[in-house]
This record gives C-alpha cells, structure tokens and sequence, in this order.
C-alpha cells in the first residue's frame, strides 16, 4: 500500500484496476481520475508507468487501462523528444537560492565555462552554509572538504551529475515505451 511519502507501489494499481474492471468498469475510470488527479501519490515514472506496463502484459485492455496507457505513452514521448547533450564545456546551473557573497561566488565559479574547481576557504559556518546551498540547488558538483592549512577549503568540482540523469532516464524511458506501445 502507501509507501515512502504517501506513495503507493504499481502492484496496488495493478490490483485496484483489475479488481475494478471486474466489477464496474465505471469505477475502474473513477480511479483512473483519482490516480491522475494525486501525480504525488501516483507518480507516472515511479507507479503508473510501471503498473500500466505489468497490465499490458497480462492483458487488461479496460478503457480506464487504455486511458491510462495513453497519457503514460504521451508522457513518455514528449520527454523523448526532449534535446539530450551532454555539456560542451564547464558552465553549469548557476540559479542559486541564495544571493550572500559567498554564494554570489559560488554563482560565478558555476557561470564559468573554462573552470571546473574552485577552492572555497573560509570558516566553516560559512562552507556548510555554500554546501547547503550548492545541494539546495541540485548544483552539478562533486564537494569534498580539503582539511589541509587554515581555514580549510570546500572543494567545488563541477560534473555532469544532470546529464547522466537525463541520459539514464532517456534509457528508461525508451524500454518504457518500447514496453507499452506493443
């Protein structure tokens, strides 16, 4: 049932839309609304996509089933279609949630295209501050501390952390339509 955050897993989904189309096809499409109208309950990558993939398998041609299919298709390629390249040089995201100096620097280390370390040494209230900030963000970087003199530095190494995401999911999304569009 619910799982982590109030999530539920496919497998309910599975089990509620067959039980559903079994007795009143119009309850199976009054759950389908509900599942689309709570995406963070019923998140379409993490539970309908699954859940509608295991009932093509089995065959559950319901029209709540097929609806759902649908959207889950659409979804699927509309991100497809979505450019995908890795970075060309080292410019990053530089959208930060905070505009402190300190973090100020951060936003221009991440500006730069030719720099892929920066050394932020200051104490460290100020580093886990620039830490906190840089992960509040999603930043693409690699922290580390560099305990080596006074005060010790934060190690900023930029990567492509968003890339390899967007890469993975491309991946995953692809098997995913190849799974529902049989």
């Amino acid at each position: 049932m619910p799982g982590d955050g109030g999530r539920v897993e496919a497998g309910f989904i599975v089990d509620l839309l067959t039980a559903l189309g079994q007795i009143d096809e119009a309850l199976a499409e009054r759950a389908a609304d509900v599942i689309l109208g709570w995406p963070q309950t019923y998140d379409l990558d993490a539970v309908v996509i699954p859940a509608i993939g295991e009932l093509v398998v089995i065959g559950d041609g319901s029209a709540a089933v097929r609806r759902l299919r649908a959207i889950c298709l659409d979804h699927l390629r509309i991100r497809i279609a979505q450019p995908l390249e890795a970075p060309k040089d080292w410019r990053r995201t530089s959208m930060l949630p905070c505009s402190c100096r300190h973090c100020a620097e951060l936003g221009h280390f991440l500006a730069d295209p030719e720099r892929r370390v920066w050394t932020f040494k200051a104490a460290e209230a100020e580093r886990a501050h620039v830490r906190a900030t840089a992960i509040r963000a999603g930043c693409d970087l690699d922290l580390a501390t560099d305990k080596r003199g006074r005060p010790y530095g934060l190690v900023c190494t930029k990567n492509q952390a968003s890339y390899d995401r967007r890469a993975s999911q491309r991946k995953q999304d692809l098997e995913d339509l190849a799974r529902l569009d049989d």
